[in-house]
């Protein structure tokens, strides 16, 4: 049975700026309206909430939760909406309201309890019941002012559980007194349960969220984004939280910023530099078997050995690696500094350092490394060889792409591309970068980039999956054989990724192209997509290099692609 209701609920409140701020202002007291309107805390509220349910409700500081609480128990009123409530609602939200320091406990539970609405025989039938699970003891007697912090909210909370409801909304405020009394507390609550009470419990424990919440409400800028599994909605919660963290990290971006590296100048490479405390002997390539080859496989294990001499003590240095394709595109670049291994002093003598790729997740092609003993701070090299070291990756080249990703259409793996006989030409987007074609034959209706939970963002984080998904429209019938592909570019223009599908029915249709564990590093991104008809040997729609979209993530690394990776050294 449907207890509570909030249907399109919304609340706003009047923004202000002060006087002080604008001269000639008509103030009011305290600053005046802010021209721009007014502010909504909370818009386009649906919630709903049965007999003898437990409903999470999480969110960053500012979401919109206390707000929401203080609307459904009547505290504030609600500027658009309805709230339907069948039964009485108790809140927890601020315990201990109106004590007195100096009255006693006992005094101060007559005292709360009247100011809930209990009248004097309601009070002295449930006096000892509270007395009891306050578990006060002989501080029951003393002034308030000479409890804890803890000792009030568990007085609070024993007055305020005694008292009758249907309803129970929680506000931070189940963590009192020590882990028995929780434990009690924990107890009270599933009895509510079991009594057919519902309740509603903000807090930033996620462990009493999983624990207690048979489902959750992700609130954030004031709207629900997440109602459902209270798992679910705990992992999503977390992903915000992470991006949040990482984008608010202004040094962090700026170091993207400065230092994000997505080609070198060719011109320079061969070249043997640095201020020759450290020497660098030679450099091998290993594959799988350990063996030294200049050739490798995509998806193949491969280590990267530089092996030194020191000629001078040195401090505070770093090693770095280097991978780039031969028309300058930098792939990959880690340092031991990015991955947090300390390196304070270096003695004299011989020594290593090794990088090792778990898989190589690069297109066929040709490719050069480049290796460095930095300082600190990568102003200046002890010693740096600038892609001096071939390596050729071996496999299948398709397109141009600069990766070898997993990705899937739907529920179906499509790694590899299936019965499709002719592949589309990208070639006739060369010069077609950030435009579209639409005609009667076909049109590209929408395009859009989802989180691992269908919903819509513009920023992702490396390590997370993506979901590209297009609305389109086919005029031709399937016999006709039209393609579907859909890339991921970097926003100068370097194909990274992409993939295709026959395009099983005309009229309007519908596909998602999944990118499980999207390893791109930080930076701007693009996705293209166009309808290929095979017979005439062109695209009768696409949309090139327009949808864009954003990676952040916790990793410093150079480049366009995470690859997981470890560091063997060796230091003298």
């Amino acid at each position: 049975m449907e207890i509570a209701k909030l249907n399109n609920v919304g609340r706003k409140f009047p923004k202000f700026i002060n006087n002080n701020e604008r001269a000639g202002s008509l103030g009011r007291i305290g600053g005046f309206r802010h021209p721009t309107g007014d502010f909504w805390a909370l818009r386009n509220i649906y919630m709903s909430i049965h007999k003898g349910e437990i409903v999470g409700v999480i969110g960053r500081n500012g979401a919109g939760k206390t707000t929401l609480l203080n609307i459904i128990t009547g505290s504030l009123p609600v500027s658009e909406g309805q709230i339907q409530l069948r039964g009485k609602v108790s809140a927890l939200l601020t315990l201990g309201a109106g004590f007195q320091d100096e009255f006693s406990g006992k005094e101060n539970i007559r005292l709360y309890a009247s100011l809930l609405g209990w009248g004097k025989q309601k009070i002295e039938k449930r006096f000892m019941d509270v007395l009891e699970f306050s578990e006060l003891g002989d501080f029951i007697n003393a002034p308030l002012g000479s409890y804890s912090a803890g000792m009030k909210m568990r007085l609070g909370f024993s007055v305020a559980i005694h008292d009758d409801f249907d309803i129970l909304l929680t506000d931070e405020i189940l963590a009192v007194g020590d882990i028995y009394f929780q434990k009690k507390c924990f107890e009270k609550m599933m009895e509510f349960k079991k009594q057919g009470k519902a309740m509603f419990i903000v807090t930033q424990d996620m462990g009493m969220i999983e624990r207690f919440c048979d489902r959750t409400y992700l609130l954030e800028d004031g709207k629900v984004i997440f109602d459902g599994v209270t798992r679910e909605a705990i992992e999503r919660y977390e992903m915000l939280l992470n991006k949040k963290k990482i984008l608010s990290e202004s040094a962090r971006l700026d170091m993207v910023k400065d230092t994000k590296r997505w080609a070198t100048d060719i011109t320079e490479w061969g070249k043997r530099e640095g201020t020759r405390e450290v020497e660098i002997k030679d450099v091998v390539i290993l594959n799988k078997w350990k063996v030294k080859v200049n050739k490798v496989k995509t998806h193949d294990k491969l280590k990267i050995r530089a092996r030194f001499e020191a000629r001078e003590e040195i401090d505070n240095f770093h090693f770095g690696v280097a991978i780039f394709r031969e028309d300058g595109v930098y792939c990959y670049g880690p340092n031991t500094k990015f991955d947090g291994l300390p390196m304070e002093k270096m003695h004299k003598g011989e020594g290593y350092f090794e990088l090792e790729c778990k898989a190589l997740s690069l297109m066929p092609g040709i490719y050069y490394a480049s290796v460095a003993v930095w300082d600190e701070n990568e102003t200046f090299a002890y010693a740096y060889h600038r892609c001096n070291y071939k390596i050729e990756i071996i496999g299948e080249p398709l397109f141009g792409q600069l990766l070898s990703m997993v990705s899937f259409w739907g529920e179906s793996l499509a790694g590899r591309h299936g019965s499709i006989g002719s592949l589309p030409n990208l070639d006739h987007l060369v010069d077609k970068w950030g435009t579209e074609l639409k005609n009667d034959a076909a049109i590209l209706c929408s395009i859009k980039c989802l989180d691992n939970y269908g919903g819509e963002d513009s920023v992702f984080i490396t390590g997370r999956d993506i979901k590209i998904k297009i609305e389109f429209e086919a005029g031709k019938s399937p016999g006709k054989g039209l393609i579907l592909w859909v890339g991921i570019y970097r926003s100068d223009g370097i194909y990274c990724h992409g993939n295709m599908k026959n395009i099983s029915s005309p009229g309007i249709n519908s596909e998602v192209l999944v990118y499980p564990k999207l390893k791109l590093l930080p930076g701007g991104y693009r996705v293209s997509a166009g309808i290929w008809e095979p017979e005439a040997g062109k695209f009768l729609a696409y949309s090139h290099g327009v949808y864009a979209f954003n990676m952040i993530s916790d990793k410093r690394d150079h480049g366009t692609i995470y690859l997981e990776h470890c560091w063997n050294l060796k230091i003298p």
